[in-house]
């Protein structure tokens, strides 16, 4: 009875050190695939941010349709006071006030569609940092994570190996 009293003892022991052992390595291999996931995770939003902070607002499909309907509009006015001009014989200075009104005209699509980019920058910069801190705060959380996992399972191997010793009958038969 004795001899499996030991046995079984060491085996106690054993599985102590077994289990804390794998314990620490399996979080280990959790972690670095779980860094490897937020570092993807990361690059992909520093890529997404890229893009969308610093494209040209020109490039856009909406800026270049409604640059497209300004200069239409422009064209169109212009065949207009030529064909006016022609037939009620305008001085050039009414030629000259309808361009400058074309161009307030262009100025005006330009500033608003500036402005409609700022506002875009701002709402990516926001998305950008809210991203960010979410990344942060997984890395946090998987650090406190890692610690407590760490600590228990020492524990538990700690307690499990010190049991088997405790059970052990040194220098007895």
């Amino acid at each position: 009875m004795n001899g499996v009293f030991k046995i079984l003892t060491g085996l106690n022991g054993a599985l102590g050190l077994y289990s804390g052992v794998k314990g620490v390595l399996d979080k280990y291999a959790a972690s670095k695939s779980a860094d490897a996931l937020r570092d993807k995770a990361k690059a992909e939003e520093e890529g997404w941010y890229r893009r969308n902070y610093y494209g040209n607002f020109i490039d856009s499909t909406a800026a270049r349709a409604a640059m497209k309907r300004v200069e239409n509009s422009l064209r169109r006015n212009n065949e207009q006071r030529r064909a006016h001009s022609i037939v009620t014989g305008a001085t050039p200075e009414y030629s000259i006030a309808g361009n400058e009104q074309g161009l307030r005209s262009m100025e005006n699509v330009v500033t608003n569609l500036a402005a409609q980019d700022d506002n875009r920058k701002s709402q990516v910069d926001a998305i950008h940092r809210q991203r960010k801190n979410a990344l942060l705060n997984s890395e946090l959380n998987e650090l406190a994570n890692d610690e407590r996992m760490a600590i228990s399972a020492a524990t538990n191997g700690y307690n499990l190996f010190q049991n088997a010793l405790l059970g052990t009958q040194w220098g007895r038969e």
